[in-house]
């Protein structure tokens, strides 16, 4: 059985270099069950921290109806990311879509690099079971450790992180499998919102001017949520950042 869900997940992958434009995965037939999952890893080669970066993970809804995927419902053909943030006001810990969100909307992780394989509903029911329990981050346990917990869990192809679990590492460990992928693209159907006591929380309307270090957003949801989003993406860090012609400056 392993060694047919890792023959498949190389065929997915395959899929995915070869695939189209719109990432259309040949594996993705209606009524399969489960989905696909991916795991992406990203940092900035120009920053001098180790921790620089983020790492999440994405989920494909492959199958002909609904899915249930943490607490998002997610529907036949959507995807959803999610990950874990330090740096976020509204809410530390678990984030959906958030990652997608600033893929598609602000270009962000240009460099990230990924891997996918098949998941059955028995893989998304352990998913889920995690996501409940590991609404939380700090230094040791952050978005790389989220994301290689839920991927090394129901996969068979196993990927490190180095000791402190940094993006950098994950990168260079999904990229020992040549059969990754660079800058796979990323549905954004799905909403932006957090886990707050097991449920999807939409970020709450900003009720105050923000400074020059974040930048006001509005989130094309049915709710039209807001959600303050700073200009360094790098949930590792507590640091602010403001954007200059010449790139990225720490404050």
């Amino acid at each position: 059985m392993k060694f047919t869900k890792k023959i498949f997940s190389i065929a997915v992958i395959l899929c995915l270099l070869v695939g189209t434009s719109t990432m259309t995965f040949a594996a993705e037939t209606k009524g399969a069950p489960g989905g696909i999952l991916t795991i992406f890893a990203a940092n900035y080669p120009d920053s001098s921290s180790m921790l620089s970066g983020h790492a999440f993970i994405s989920f494909k809804n492959t199958s002909s109806s609904t899915v249930k995927f943490g607490a998002l419902s997610i529907y036949s053909g959507q995807e959803v990311t999610v990950g874990t943030w330090g740096n976020k006001s509204e809410h530390v810990g678990i984030w959906y879509n958030l990652e997608s969100y600033l893929v598609n909307k602000k270009n962000a992780y240009s460099n990230r690099v990924s891997l996918s394989t098949r998941i059955s509903q028995e893989d998304i029911a352990t998913i889920n079971q995690l996501i409940s329990t590991n609404d939380t981050w700090s230094d040791w346990n952050n978005c790389t450790s989220f994301a290689l917990k839920i991927w090394n869990t129901v996969s068979d192809l196993t990927l490190s992180a180095g000791l402190f679990h940094t993006p950098t590492a994950l990168m260079s460990s999904i990229k020992t499998y040549g059969w990754y992928f660079e800058g796979r693209e990323i549905g954004n159907g799905a909403p932006v919102g957090y886990l707050e006591k097991g449920k999807f929380v939409y970020p709450p309307l900003p009720t105050k001017s923000v400074d020059r270090n974040v930048e006001s957003d509005m989130i094309d949801t049915k709710e039209q949520a807001y959600l303050n989003i700073p200009i360094n993406l790098n949930p590792n860090s507590g640091m602010m950042s403001y954007e200059t012609q010449g790139g990225f400056c720490y404050e």
